[in-house]
């Protein structure tokens, strides 16, 4: 948990239910040195939310189905316990049961509610179970308090089991996680959020199409990461959490509270930022209470919530003196390729066996591992611990027959579906219209309905020489990157995803007048909208580093806007770009 002073939780605690004071705003602006219940209130208004989601998470089996109102969710209505049917069925025979069981209890007990409320004003006439759900609701407002409820019964699975697997996984990651979000100067109390969204499964993946223990979908996972035929790094837990950090940074960058950055992890920043402008609202409370937008449902409605209760409940699990150990943390090195390299021959340099290389690099898709395709240039590779070094040296002894200038002639096959044009099957696949006629001989731009479409992978830019560190690395910006927007007009065109935040750190100026150069009275902006990018007030950039686990000599770099020689030169570095964890930097004006 993170610490901070007795003063600030006070003040905080002493703020009127569903607001924050102002020490607990001042508080958050400096996230390392506030208290959890600062950054993260618990709000008085979903106090009973909270407990409720710490018995599905740590109270009831996954075994059992829990009946309930969506509107009050913590008014069980009834548990139903399949422990017994389970043990006597298969697998898929106690699925179709336990759907079909879900399914008679919600719609028995919306005739139940109905009946309820038929008699409210004549409860002796009731029978024993219309009695419970009568006295169960006693304390709720309104004479049309069991009507209300008609539409909103539905059940919810415990998770149990998969909560405690969860806690004994996560060991394996959370030093790592911790490390990262440290460095993004977020709370670390946020690489909790796996807990709900995945129970730690690397190999989750939801019918929404979310992938791994940070669920990104495609949408999102595109912004923040690579997701494309070589790669899928919405299944690796360390490249997707340096993804989830700076997917929250930009959410409370945006929204500045992190009830609301929390929450839109789930239901998006700007419709958050959108539901707090139509109820002219403030904090998540106001959101709750007042937000009828049709999207905004259960799951928004509920989310900082579970993420309470998931929180509370790990401090708990850890402070038992019988729970069994979890995993030992999983300790790596980095290599950086610079030629396309097939998938087994950077198996083989590893020195680890293929169950091992692919825990470590679980991303690639299976055309890679299968050979079908190579690794492209400038990928990051996992080693175990201890065998960067000898990488390095059977690296450079690589024959032309195992490291190349170009990737395979590959393609993909797309079959086309109704509606699609080429243009559109080319911005899908991130490919030029061009490409896609040349490789299937196509003199226009006219395709049918269920014609098959080769698309060619593809190439990435080579990078510069190799680089080593303990940990991992993602860059943000690279160098030319950076110098590019220096260079560009002062004009920057907001584009999906964009934060006023980023867009300031794009440019180095600060977030305040790029607002007061835009006429901006929020962190609000627009898809499309133009913004004046003031050529005064660039931040100013610190001179000396002490490198974290998982930087390598080339992101600090681009942390820094300088080359990767001057680094070498200041640092008395010679040729080599082999760094440690603590070491200390001094980085130059270049």
């Amino acid at each position: 948990m993170l610490l901070g002073s007795a003063a600030a939780s006070a003040a905080a605690s002493s703020a009127a239910p569903g607001e924050r004071s102002e020490a607990t705003q001042t508080a958050t602006a400096s996230h390392g040195a506030a208290s959890f219940d600062v950054l993260f209130p618990r709000y008085r208004q979903i106090e009973a939310k909270v407990q409720f989601w710490k018995q599905v998470f740590g109270g009831y089996s996954e075994l059992q189905t829990i009946v309930h109102s969506s509107e009050i969710p913590w008014k069980v209505l009834r548990v139903i316990d399949h422990r017994g049917k389970a043990a006597t069925m298969s697998e898929a025979q106690f699925d179709n049961y336990r759907r079909k069981a879900d399914q008679d209890a919600r719609e028995a007990m919306e005739r139940l509610i109905a009946s309820v409320h038929a008699k409210r004003h004549a409860p002796q006439s009731m029978n024993a179970e219309e009695r419970r759900i009568f006295e169960l609701f006693k304390d709720q407002p309104g004479d049309d308090r069991f009507a209300r409820l008609r539409g909103t019964i539905r059940t919810q699975r415990g998770i149990k089991e998969r909560t405690e697997r969860a806690l004994q996984v996560a060991d394996a990651y959370l030093p790592y996680m911790e490390q990262i979000f440290a460095g993004y100067g977020l709370p670390k109390a946020l690489t909790r959020l796996p807990i709900v969204e995945s129970s730690f499964n690397v190999e989750a993946y939801s019918r929404s199409h979310a992938a791994g223990v940070w669920q990104f979908i495609p949408a999102s996972a595109k912004l923040y990461m690579r997701l494309d035929e070589v790669v899928d790094d919405r299944r690796d837990p360390w490249t997707s959490t340096d993804a989830a950090a700076r997917h929250l940074r930009d959410d409370y960058a945006l929204l500045q509270d992190w009830p609301l950055a929390v929450t839109a992890y789930n239901h998006g920043r700007y419709g958050i930022a959108r539901g707090l402008k139509a109820i002219n609202g403030k904090t998540l409370v106001d959101l709750i209470e007042r937000g009828n937008h049709p999207r905004w449902g259960f799951a928004g409605k509920n989310y900082y919530a579970e993420f309470l209760a998931a929180v509370e409940l790990e401090r708990e699990w850890r402070q038992r003196s019988d729970r069994p150990a979890g995993l030992d943390p999983i300790e790596f090195e980095i290599v950086e390729t610079k030629h396309y390299v097939p998938y087994e021959t950077l198996r083989r340099l590893s020195g680890g066996d293929d169950e091992l290389f692919r825990k470590l690099n679980p991303a690639y898709r299976p055309d890679v591992i299968d050979g079908k395709l190579y690794v492209p240039p400038g990928h990051l590779i996992r080693v175990p611990a201890g065998s960067a070094r000898s990488f390095e040296v059977g690296y450079a002894r690589l024959g032309e027959h195992e490291r190349f200038d170009s990737q395979r002639v590959y393609f993909l096959l797309h079959k086309v579906r109704k509606g699609e044009t080429l243009g559109g099957i080319a911005r899908e696949y991130r490919t030029s219209v061009e490409a896609l006629q040349r490789v299937n001989g196509l003199r226009g731009s006219m395709i049918r309905i269920g014609q098959v479409i080769k698309v060619p992978p593809r190439e990435e830019a080579r990078p510069g020489p190799i680089s080593v560190a303990v940990g991992e690395s993602k860059p943000a910006l690279t160098r030319s990157q950076i110098q590019a927007a220096r260079r560009e007009a002062a004009v920057h065109i907001v584009s999906r995803g964009d934060t006023l935040a980023a867009i300031a750190r794009r440019y180095r100026v600060s977030e305040a007048s790029l607002r007061a150069a835009n006429g901006l009275s929020s962190s609000l902006i627009r898809v499309g909208q133009r913004l004046d990018i003031p050529v005064e007030g660039r931040a100013p950039i610190t001179r000396e580093h002490r490198v974290r686990s998982g930087q390598t000599l080339s992101s600090i770099a681009r942390e820094y806007d300088v080359s990767i020689e001057a680094l070498r030169r200041a640092n008395g570095l010679g040729t080599s770009s082999l760094i440690k964890v603590g070491q200390t930097l001094q980085v130059p004006q270049d």
